[in-house]
């Protein structure tokens, strides 16, 4: 087994190696191009977009979304904008926290789509009806991350400058509404093969990096009171997780399994205390999101939860 392993090395980190520095030219490219053509800056007056199938319908927006950042398969995404900021943006809170058991919404620039800031019902004392957030003078997208959402959710109303600038929009969205991510899979070529390839070996030989590095190019924008286990899984192996009974009082616990190509296979949330993942059919990645349930849980240690690889 050992020598197997050091012999797929051999190959797998050259050219790893390769392919992460065609997805940093491919993510280069792709945050050039959008500082002169980018359509939501096309658009005179700000509307609701959600992630769905009609959303990454278009190549561009595919190929934008598998450069950057690993699906978040457990959460409703609607993003709002361009938004021309003077000072601050404001958040409707109340139809926030009616949509969703947990949220998150982060403040992104229209050029280059960089994160500015987040707030999110872990960060907001629960009896505010706005959240205004200050932010320099510049054109502005926001993400909501809607997370055990009801049906229907209420997309919040935003102000900007203190001025109403989006009413508030209302989405038929039953538990299934993500079931879409299952059929991208379907649209995979050379082009995602080599743009993700890396990840594999990335997490695969992590002993050999840095953690900081390893964590950043692999990880997602990530909820900040959110924590992550995560690795690479071979061809037949799984996932075990053994959680302490009390953590899923004060946690949520998601677990995504990925293609090597960063495709989404499957998603659920744990809710015992042992699980073991179906067999990979092909080389992969997982994470498990942890996600306290409120504002109490923020500081308790997981390291408690036990993640082996079978």
């Amino acid at each position: 087994m050992k020598q197997g392993f050091e012999l797929e090395a051999l190959w797998e980190v050259p050219l790893g190696v390769l392919s992460y520095l065609f997805s940093r030219v491919v993510k280069w490219t792709l945050t050039f191009v959008s500082r002169y053509y980018n359509p939501a800056s096309q658009r005179s007056q700000p509307e609701w977009q959600v992630v769905s199938a009609e959303f990454l319908k278009g190549p561009v927006k595919l190929l934008w979304t598998m450069s950057r950042a690993r699906w978040n398969l457990h959460s409703l995404i609607a993003i709002a904008g361009p938004f021309s900021v003077s000072s601050s943006l404001s958040l409707d809170l109340t139809a926030l926290n009616r949509s969703a058991k947990s949220w998150t919404a982060v403040v992104y620039t229209l050029q280059g789509y960089k994160t500015i800031t987040s707030v999110s019902s872990l960060s907001i004392p629960t009896d505010r009806d706005w959240q205004s957030i200050e932010l320099p003078p510049g054109r502005y997208l926001v993400g909501v991350r809607h997370y055990q959402w009801s049906d229907p959710i209420q997309l919040p109303a935003i102000q900007v400058d203190d001025q109403p600038a989006l009413a508030a929009q209302p989405l038929t969205a039953p538990a299934n509404f993500n079931q879409f991510y299952r059929n991208l899979v379907h649209r995979r070529g050379w082009l995602y093969t080599w743009l993700n390839f890396y990840v594999y070996p990335l997490l695969r030989y992590r002993r050999w990096l840095p953690s900081a590095f390893v964590k950043q190019t692999f990880l997602p924008v990530p909820n900040p009171e959110t924590q992550f286990y995560y690795g690479a899984l071979n061809t037949d192996e799984a996932v075990r997780l053994e959680v302490p009974p009390d953590l899923l009082n004060t946690h949520s616990l998601f677990l995504s399994l990925y293609t090597r190509d960063c495709f989404p296979l499957d998603w659920y949330p744990v809710t015992q205390t042992q699980h073991t993942t179906q067999a990979m059919t092909e080389k992969g990645a997982y994470i498990l999101r942890v996600h306290p349930k409120d504002v109490l849980s923020l500081t308790r240690d997981i390291s408690e939860i036990h993640v082996s690889i079978t």
